[in-house]
């Protein structure tokens, strides 16, 4: 298993600090894998075993203790046992009532450390960070992008990236796709059942949902229209038209919950011009591009959509904000912002015909500011076109930024 070192420098750098430190992600993505390589530093660093605590909540022993009085009473009895700093790491803590508050006082008067995960954001319940005086940190967690693909490569010395970015969607990023080796239909499964049980645990049971006779056409819905916008108005019109009549409220609160569960992300527009963010017409990506197509199969959608689903997890990944940009009537695939940096990103298969040149460099020549402007494409080589804008060859820039 490669080391997610990305992950792991966020864990280095924010170990030892009186905050709670919690780890979201879609389940399946790496968060406990992350996790126990951590607790290998610190082994490594000499903390003794006895003083480090892992604990997964959806185990059979610790899923009892999913109130605040049963988890402060359990903490009590290892701290007093203990001598020196302890470490927790709680393991899939969404199901535990009213953590926050039993974190902080052990926090206050014991000499601990926690790190906690969820696979959905129910864990951040409403009160969560003044139950936790509002010391935390959070750290989200994706599934693994392109560089981190190549880990598991045997490079040769000039390697054929344009065809290890293909295998690359067609493999995607979840961990447990890299155990199965050679079997095409197990590979396959593993993915339909991340999503399945994806939706099943972190949505509907998370969720408490009774009627769930929407769910597979709001999800069929999203996988056909990956980087499309479109308005929840429009896909209540299309479960309708399927037979079954839900209101805008109900889409609503089941896209916020698969977008909870790390399963999909919404992409706000940015009207340029004006400098702010627009409430209607968002995009959707799938956490994971491979997890899209063994679910729905990947005809019907086109090799660009791909390419923007695996830049958007990329961007996520390095810490950026994204926005989906308009200016005009015309639009900006991406919006990467870190600070006060600022890119605009347009993303296509190849620029063979005067007509692909002409939609993907035109909106970005009209926007008259000084932040850096970019084209990405599956064309080999590099390229400085009309106003200095940069076609620059997609997988280069997933490998080296």
């Amino acid at each position: 298993m490669i080391k997610r070192e990305l992950y792991l420098k966020k864990l280095e750098m924010y170990a030892g600090r009186d905050e709670v430190k919690i780890i979201l992600g879609m389940r399946r993505c790496g968060k406990t894998t992350i996790i126990k390589q951590f607790i290998e530093e610190l082994k490594a660093e000499g903390v003794p075993q006895e003083n480090i605590v892992y604990i997964n909540f959806e185990g059979l022993i610790y899923s009892y203790f999913n109130d605040s009085a049963s988890l402060r009473r359990m903490l009590i009895e290892f701290l007093q046992s203990a001598n020196g700093r302890v470490y927790f790491f709680f393991d899939e803590m969404q199901g535990v009532d009213r953590w926050a508050e039993v974190l902080c006082e052990m926090m206050n008067f014991h000499d601990c450390e926690f790190y906690v995960s969820s696979s959905n954001d129910s864990i951040l319940y409403d009160g969560y960070a003044k139950d936790l005086g509002y010391r935390y940190v959070r750290i989200d967690v994706y599934p693994l992008v392109f560089s981190e693909f190549l880990m598991f490569k045997e490079l040769d010395e000039n390697p054929d990236y344009e065809a290890l970015l293909k295998e690359f969607i067609k493999t995607g990023g979840f961990p447990g796709v890299y155990e199965i080796v050679n079997e095409e239909d197990a590979r396959i499964n593993y993915l339909k059942d991340t999503l399945s049980a994806a939706v099943l645990r972190d949505v509907v049971q998370c969720r408490k949902l009774r009627d769930v006779s929407h769910i597979d056409k709001i999800m069929d819905y999203l996988l056909s229209h990956i980087g499309e916008t479109f308005s929840p108005k429009a896909l209540k019109d299309y479960v309708k038209q399927q037979g079954i009549t839900i209101s805008v409220d109900t889409v609503y609160s089941f896209l916020d919950a698969l977008i909870g569960a790390g399963i999909v992300h919404r992409v706000k527009r940015l009207d340029i011009k004006e400098e702010r963010e627009l409430e209607t017409q968002e995009k959707y990506y799938f956490a994971d591009i491979a997890m899209r197509n063994a679910a729905m199969g990947d005809e019907g959608i086109s090799l660009e959509a791909m390419l923007e689903n695996v830049l958007y997890i990329e961007l996520l990944t390095r810490g950026f904000k994204v926005n989906v940009g308009k200016y005009g009537t015309n639009q900006v695939d991406f919006i990467a912002t870190r600070g006060e940096d600022r890119t605009y990103l347009n993303c296509c298969n190849m620029l063979t015909e005067k007509e692909d040149i002409r939609r993907e460099f035109s909106t970005l020549t009209k926007i008259r500011d000084n932040y850096f402007k970019m084209v990405l494409s599956m064309d080999e080589e590099t390229k400085v076109n009309k106003g200095g804008i940069i076609n620059y060859p997609i997988f280069r820039f997933l490998v080296n930024g």
